[in-house]
């Protein structure tokens, strides 16, 4: 059932409006819909989403609503410090309930928020994909929700930021801080992208953040060779139009190995 405030007559002409691009889509997404305390109930979310899909509504509203709302229970995504006041209803609350309770929450969330992301890949920007995608892999989503993840990721990486793709290391077998495979997947997915796809401001673009990148990596002394090598070299030899940045990267890694040893 869609949510009564769907079924109000000025907010159909508020979602008739934002479907062509009018400044009332900018009200709707933010506050009309989602501030609705009945919307807090995941399966409703799901439920009244699908009824504002069957409208026609544009990709990117529907991810600016998904967006908003997922900052609404889990502030982390919003790339902001949490408001522990304004995220009292979210699966990060303190109460009762036990860790693993919150946990169970937090990975049934983010898993339900990948499964309704709208096909197209540019509807959520970059870094809240990223952020994400840190969420997941903190709550071990499984492997189809992080692929999926990685792949929306990968469509658009020139428009990450260095902040949030610095995602830390959560699985106990990785020896560094960072989750320096998980980047080199990202990267790895970039460059597979067809030609049509990626312009070549773009690889200009991904190889400055993975220079900046791996100078970041190079300062945890457990970042093996084989991991530096290969992410440098992942990309192809025309993405760098100076390795100055790919240098000063080196020279930080083998700093810190000598003085490892």
């Amino acid at each position: 059932m869609i949510s009564p405030r769907l079924s109000n007559p000025e907010k159909k002409v508020s979602l008739s409006a934002s479907s062509r691009g009018s400044p009332a889509s900018s009200q709707f997404t933010t506050e009309t819909w989602i501030d609705d305390p009945c919307i807090l109930d995941m399966d409703h979310f799901v439920k009244s989403l699908s009824g504002v899909k069957a409208k026609g509504i544009r990709p990117d509203l529907i991810g600016s609503i998904i967006s908003h709302y997922a900052t609404k229970w889990l502030p982390e995504l919003s790339g902001k410090e949490p408001n522990v006041a304004k995220s009292k209803h979210g699966p990060s609350s303190s109460s009762p309930e036990s860790s693993m309770a919150v946990w169970m929450k937090k990975k049934f969330f983010v898993e339900t928020l990948v499964g309704i992301l709208p096909p197209e890949k540019e509807c959520l920007p970059c870094n809240f994909l990223l952020r994400l995608l840190r969420m997941a892999s903190m709550v071990g989503a499984d492997a189809a929700y992080l692929a999926d993840l990685e792949g929306r990721v990968a469509w658009q990486l020139d428009q990450a930021s260095l902040k949030e793709i610095m995602i830390p290391a959560f699985s106990h077998t990785c020896g560094t801080l960072l989750d320096v495979e998980l980047v080199l997947r990202l990267v790895r997915r970039f460059v597979s992208l067809d030609d049509s796809v990626k312009s070549g401001a773009a690889i200009v673009k991904v190889a400055k953040l993975v220079d900046i990148y791996l100078a970041e990596a190079a300062l945890d002394a457990n970042m093996k060779l084989t991991e530096f090598e290969a992410l440098a070299g992942v990309l192809p030899s025309h993405a760098r139009a100076t390795d100055d940045g790919l240098y000063r990267a080196v020279d930080t890694y083998l700093k810190v190995q000598e003085y490892k040893t």
